[in-house]
């Protein structure tokens, strides 16, 4: 079972951010789901990269683009997405122009930027109900929490009750309105205090490429709709 169900290979460990170098291979990045940013950081659409051809190809929207298609010159733009091949997140930057077809841009003079092994940095803030169940623990009862983030590694919960590093949630939320709630498998690496709740920093005990790029989908679908484009 994937991670909506329990998981598959284990996650690797984080490590350093490495810059890219010169003439960086491109091909391990197509068809990675990407954040289409402005030089300014501000969300344009997200897409899929897709038919790369050296530093060339062309985006997918997979979500409304909030800029025209009426333009001058290509515009510049930043990708944030992550490789489940390479299991780092990939910034590139290169220039989009539209297409005949509404829902595609040509994206040139493609480069990678740098590589980032800490999936963290996909990390949607979110303020969501949701219930665990410490895993292991005799008599345990499903309890009560509130999902703080979500990102590809894992996800920082409040609750009432107090739990220990090193303890396995299992956590129940309703991440996609209308389906079956996800079920994460989870393990305490960090604890907060506060005034009324606990704050817990969890991992994801295992992860398949599956499992990575369902959480992408559902970081970017929460991204916007936070932005107000469904």
């Amino acid at each position: 079972m994937g991670l909506f169900g329990l998981f598959g290979k284990k996650a690797g460990k984080a490590a350093p951010a490495e810059k890219a170098e010169e003439g960086s291979f491109l091909e391990d990045y197509a068809g990675i789901e990407a954040a289409v940013t402005d030089t300014e950081g501000r969300l344009l659409f997200t897409a899929k990269l897709l038919g790369l051809e050296e530093n060339h190809g062309d985006l997918h929207q997979l979500s409304d683009a909030s800029i025209s298609r009426e333009m001058e010159a290509p515009l510049t733009v930043q990708l944030r997405g992550y490789s489940s091949r390479k299991s780092k997140a990939a910034y590139l930057e290169g220039a989009i122009s539209p297409t005949e077809d509404e829902r595609i841009w040509r994206v040139e003079n493609l480069t990678l930027v740098k590589l980032e092994n800490d999936r963290s940095y996909f990390r949607m803030d979110v303020s969501m109900d949701a219930t665990l169940i410490s895993v292991g623990r005799p008599g345990a009862e499903e309890e009560p929490c509130k999902l703080v983030n979500i990102s590809v590694g894992g996800v920082r919960i409040a609750s009432a009750n107090q739990h220990q590093i090193g303890d396995r949630l299992l956590i129940s939320v309703d991440l996609t309105p209308g389906k079956a709630p996800s079920t994460m498998l989870c393990q305490v690496l960090r604890i907060i205090g506060q005034d009324q709740d606990y704050e817990y920093g969890c991992r994801f005990i295992e992860l398949n490429d599956a499992d990575e790029d369902r959480i992408m989908q559902i970081i970017f679908a929460l991204q916007r709709k936070q932005s107000g484009r469904l």
